[in-house]
């Protein structure tokens, strides 16, 4: 029997007003019966009919695009589902529309969504329910907003349903543990503690849904459901595994398992969003094939087999809040900032880290990485501005940089006065530190700033110390990144102004933590080959290249090479030069 068909049975398709009584409504239980069950298969179709009533040719103010239509139908139908979309996508729309449907057509549910942050979970379903009612003001009329029922916070929300359905938030942590309901949804999964999402969250769906006559029915696709919404991320991430295992269990189990996805084209064939927006990013400055293709190509990256260095190691030093814009004695008076650069030119990036180095009573200095920059297709007098103004807002001790290659035509222009043409203020000339052979100095004039530049010469036995600084500084937990960027906008988004802010600042304030998820993905993508007893690391994929590691790497050797001589200072022991006995 087709839902046409089904509809010309009920006499709630006319314009007759009845009476409500037993009789009837038991009479049109059956009807209804295959009204739920027809809708529970085709949710699409139950919003439809929300709209027109089961009436032909009724105009409806929303309307479906084909790909939603499939993303509802696979969502509804299997109980493990994993969703992997580009921003855009209208993913958190259709996950949370979802669960609303459920809902309604489940009496008696109790579904939760959860996130990376608890404000964050609490936003996305609020303010997707909201503009589900406004848009579909049936789905409204379906919830119980009396005082008691529906509950609205910054932090918390609850909606309940007038059947005795409903569906929450929950924090991604311990607090939620013990707590009992049907199914979830997983937003962003990707951001989500791999221990709190296996031990605390899946487990909160482990009972099944109490019919209205007090059976139970193990085999609804709504008991112990599992919705996962994410955009790609990194394959060392636990989001990647529970993507496999859903895979394989798609296989062996089609009817209890399903994986979808796509890529930035069906928004933008949809009229989403505009392609003009694709064509900027690709030419931004902070552009990454790698970064791209997990936002936008729903491509997942990471850690290549056998690369040198772990995702994890990375991801614990991951600590920093907020990146830092000028010198600051917030932690510490002893700490000092070393910026190190790495040299590009036509169509090659330009790249500086920025590390602020904090030393410690015992051991290694912690090294942090509080700010980085990248610039593409500048004159080398432009960088070499760039350089100078970064090196006097840090006040750092030194700037690291490559003199092999076009770094040796950078260093002709920094050893240089450069005038700035905005305000016509003038930057001296920069000395060079480990100007041994005294090449650069004839060039010193008396407003020379002495010493403010270390030239690395890279090489494979200084390249293979760098790499080793670089593990043994990660491993030790003594290099500290920025937070990654999706943590970086929800808690952005939690503040006043972060919301007041356009998507230009946003995105601008968002640029070090984009820069260094890019780092990341560099050094997870590096192998090492060994020629002797040299260390050489090489990019697993072409496609992503190593110029902000070796920024790093650089840093870090010439932080190394200035502690080892003050350790070697401290050490030395002046009583063996003693050429006399002392009575």
């Amino acid at each position: 029997m087709n839902l046409k068909e089904m509809m010309s049975l009920s006499s709630l398709s006319g314009n007759t007003k009845i009476g409500l009584s037993e009789e009837r409504v038991r009479a049109i239980i059956p009807v209804a019966r295959q009204y739920i069950s027809f809708w529970r298969e085709y949710p699409d179709i139950f919003v439809d009919f929300l709209q027109t009533g089961g009436k032909e040719g009724v105009e409806t103010t929303f309307k479906f695009y084909f790909y939603q239509r499939c993303f509802l139908r696979a969502a509804m139908r299997h109980r493990k589902v994993f969703a992997c979309f580009p921003r855009g996508y209208s993913k958190s729309f259709l996950s949370v529309l979802t669960q609303m449907i459920r809902c309604i057509l489940y009496p008696g549910a109790k579904l939760y969504s959860a996130a990376g942050g608890k404000s964050q979970s609490a936003g996305i379903l609020s303010e997707k329910i909201e503009e589900i009612c406004v848009m579909i003001p049936a789905f409204d009329r379906e919830i119980d907003r009396r005082r008691g029922k529906t509950v609205i916070r910054n932090d918390y929300c609850k909606y309940v349903f007038k059947n005795g359905s409903y569906i929450d938030n929950m924090t991604a942590g311990e607090k939620s543990r013990g707590k009992r309901r049907q199914g979830g949804i997983f937003e962003e999964c990707v951001s989500i503690d791999k221990d709190i999402l296996q031990q605390v969250l899946i487990p909160i769906a482990n009972i099944s849904r109490r019919c209205m006559d007090g059976s139970k029915h193990s085999e609804e696709p709504l008991n112990q459901s599992e919705l996962y919404i994410t955009t790609a991320g990194c394959k060392a991430d636990y989001a990647y595994q529970k993507l496999i295992q859903l895979l394989v269990e798609m296989i062996v189990n089609p009817s209890e398992a399903f994986i979808m996805g796509g890529t930035y084209r069906i928004p933008v064939l949809a009229g989403l969003y505009d392609k003009n927006l694709i064509d900027s990013l690709k030419r931004d400055d902070t552009f990454n094939e790698a970064t791209f293709g997990r936002e936008y190509e729903s491509v997942w990256t990471g850690t290549a087999e056998d690369a040198f260095f772990d995702g994890d190691n990375f991801d614990r030093n991951r600590i920093l809040q907020k990146p830092e814009y000028e010198a600051s004695g917030r932690s510490s008076a002893q700490a000092y900032y070393i910026i190190s650069v790495d040299v590009g030119r036509k169509g090659c990036q330009s790249a500086a880290i920025v590390f602020k180095v904090t030393p410690q009573p015992q051991g290694p200095a912690i090294k942090s990485v509080v700010n980085i920059y990248a610039w593409e297709d500048e004159h080398f007098e432009n960088q070499a501005i760039r350089l100078k103004e970064l090196y006097y807002k840090y006040n750092a001790r030194r700037l690291v940089i490559d003199g092999n290659g076009l770094g040796i035509g950078l260093i002709d222009y920094m050893i240089k006065p450069q005038i700035i043409p905005s305000t016509g203020e003038v930057y001296p000339d920069f000395g060079i530190y480990n100007d041994d052979e005294g090449y650069y100095k004839k060039y010193r004039s008396d407003s020379c700033e002495d010493n403010a530049i270390y030239i690395v010469k890279a090489q494979a036995p200084l390249n293979t110390e760098a790499y080793s600084a670089t593990q043994t500084a990660l491993t030790s937990g003594k290099l500290k990144f920025l937070i990654d960027e999706r943590t970086a906008k929800d808690k952005l988004m939690n503040t006043s102004a972060g919301k007041a802010m356009s998507p230009e600042k946003r995105r601008e304030y968002l640029v070090p933590y984009v820069l260094t998820g890019l780092l990341r993905d560099e050094m997870l993508n590096l192998r090492e080959e060994n020629e002797g007893v040299n260390i050489i690391l090489k990019p697993a994929s072409k496609k992503i290249k190593k110029d902000k590691f070796s920024v790093l790497a650089y840093g870090l050797y010439y932080i190394k090479q200035e502690e080892d001589s003050k350790r070697r200072k401290r050490n030395r022991n002046f009583s063996e030069w003693k050429f006399y006995t002392s009575r």
